[in-house]
């Protein structure tokens, strides 16, 4: 059964365009700004990339310039290094390329060649699926998979196909660059354009077309084929579509539709430039507005029994500013995720340490990792060290004497072995110092042991570690202490700082919440609360 994303990116080659209005122009050769004419072809959909174009051009460069000064050369230098190792090149080793799908079918799927033309030799071994040490067939080809070949017609051309298109290929593009899957019709049609995309929707199998999910989009989907292209000149990208459909009714609809959805987005556009914090997105918001601008300006016309869009979008925008904007927020959302994965790791090792000794070391442990029962009971180690055997730190957890407290001559040696899932990620501080804590006292969690029963609030309702503001040494029985009988007024103040607007938090259940500064002391007190009966309130 075909699934519903593979139709989307065919719904919406001509309807996704966030762009604004270009002009024809009366001349023997076709403007690049309009919609481009019929294109003849007996394929599903091909689609040519000129990445040199768009690598050369003045855009790139400014954004790759501002991402350098932004102190991002290394991470740029990484992420084309781990495209390297998956492809055998950098991406900025390619130059163009061409996927071709010859056909679609229900059993086998897409059948398709993918050509990459670099400018730079690439290697043969590693490159897609390429497997070190393999050595071609008798055709020249290297196996990549069960139904895929790969071929290097050239030392700077590299080819993956289905295996059923291989004698095609070889007796045709193989030979002379020019021929099969390539035909005069579309290398001509794509010539001189940054992106050319032809589709022949009335080839696709009518299961993927007309399932009831596409409802939707069915009036789109109506199309026989659609034509796109794309020409980026210094900052300004010009988009074009052209939609042909059996009759100008069909073609009225697919219009109405269209403008459906431009509405929708510009509405929802609306919508996000009026929240409050928006301005926190600084230059960024400049391109949303672009975008808002160029959807609102976008034209949909019916000429005939055809739909056309053309359209621009402006990139005029201080790049430098934006792109280190930008880099601070990929860097505090690839930390907040890290947290994140952190702190589910904790709760699950929480969990598994309850479901192997039937109760939770909240606080911290006794003698030999024994529990705490009594509230003269003293611990000596943190419950962050009685999760390691939890954690895949086995090891390390063996090198502590569980008899002795945390600051002995033994264990003192062992704090600045803390393990990464307990270290700061977005504000690394002292070697040996976790912000990581859990909240104890009389209106959180008691400092013994007890069982997930305890929690009668709900193990979904009830924080169970979270971001504390003040770091402690993580082997010490130390978290947020909250000793009084009624919850301090500057309660708030305890936790975060390691990122703007809250603190991240580990729930009871194994969920994992972010704690938006906004929050009421009401309901931040009935979220430390395990068994008070609190009604949280709807800020949380």
């Amino acid at each position: 059964m075909f699934r519903r994303s593979f139709l989307v990116p065919f719904g919406l080659l001509l309807f996704g365009l966030t762009v604004v209005p270009a002009c024809r122009k009366k001349e023997a050769a076709p403007d690049p700004s309009a919609p481009p004419t019929a294109v003849k072809s007996d394929y599903v959909a091909f689609a040519h990339v000129d990445i040199k174009q768009i690598r050369d051009g003045a855009l790139f460069a400014e954004i790759r310039q501002a991402f350098t000064k932004a102190g991002g050369a290394a991470e740029w230098n990484e992420v084309e290094k781990g495209f390297a190792s998956q492809t055998g090149f950098k991406p900025s080793d390619v130059d163009a390329v061409t996927v071709c799908v010859t056909d679609v079918t229900e059993r086998d799927g897409p059948q398709l060649v993918l050509i990459v033309k670099a400018n730079t030799a690439i290697p043969k071994n590693g490159a897609f699926g390429i497997k070190q040490g393999t050595e071609p067939d008798a055709d020249g080809c290297y196996i990549v998979s069960p139904t895929a070949d790969a071929h290097f017609p050239d030392d700077k051309t590299l080819v993956v196909l289905t295996r059923s298109l291989r004698k095609k290929y070889l007796d045709g593009y193989a030979k002379d660059r020019a021929g099969w899957p390539l035909t005069p019709d579309l290398s001509k049609a794509a010539a001189g354009h940054t992106l050319f995309a032809h589709v022949q929707l009335d080839k696709l199998p009518n299961e993927l077309k007309n399932g009831r999910e596409m409802g939707d989009v069915g009036p789109l989907l109506a199309a026989r084929a659609v034509t796109v292209t794309g020409n980026l000149k210094d900052k300004t990208l010009v988009l074009a579509g052209r939609a042909a459909f059996a009759d100008a009714d069909a073609a009225g609809k697919a219009k109405d539709k269209g403008q459906e959805f431009i509405k929708v987005a510009t509405d929802e556009i609306a919508k996000f430039l009026k929240r409050q914090g928006t301005e926190d997105l600084g230059p960024l918001l400049a391109a949303v507005k672009e975008a808002d601008r160029a959807l609102a300006g976008a034209k949909l016309e019916v000429s005939g029994s055809d739909v056309t869009l053309v359209a621009d979008y402006k990139a005029d925008f201080d790049f430098g500013t934006m792109v280190v904007e930008g880099a601070k927020k990929v860097r505090e959302a690839a930390a907040r995720m890290k947290v994140s994965n952190n702190l589910k790791m904790i709760g699950l090792a929480l969990h598994n340490f309850h479901d192997s000794n039937a109760w939770i070391p909240i606080h911290g442990t006794g003698a030999n990792g024994t529990r705490l029962t009594k509230a003269t009971d003293k611990p000596l180690l943190s419950w962050r060290v009685a999760l390691l055997p939890y954690l895949e730190q086995d090891a390390l957890y063996k090198q502590f004497k569980l008899d002795e407290p945390w600051d002995s001559e033994n264990n003192k040696k062992l704090i600045e072995k803390m393990p990464n899932i307990y270290a700061p990620v977005q504000k690394p501080g002292k070697p040996g110092y976790t912000n990581l804590q859990m909240v104890i006292g009389p209106k959180a969690m008691p400092p013994l042991a007890t069982t997930l029963v305890f929690i009668t609030d709900g193990t979904s309702n009830t924080l169970a570690v979270v971001e504390a503001a003040d770091p402690v040494v993580w082997t010490k029985p130390d978290d947020v202490m909250l000793p009084g009988k009624e919850l301090p007024k500057d309660l708030k103040k305890k936790f975060g700082g390691q990122f703007k607007g809250g603190f991240q938090a580990l729930l009871w259940d194994g969920s994992v919440r972010f704690i938006a500064d906004g929050i009421s002391d009401k309901t931040l007190g009935a979220l430390l609360s395990p068994a008070g009966g609190e009604v949280l309130g709807d800020d949380f």
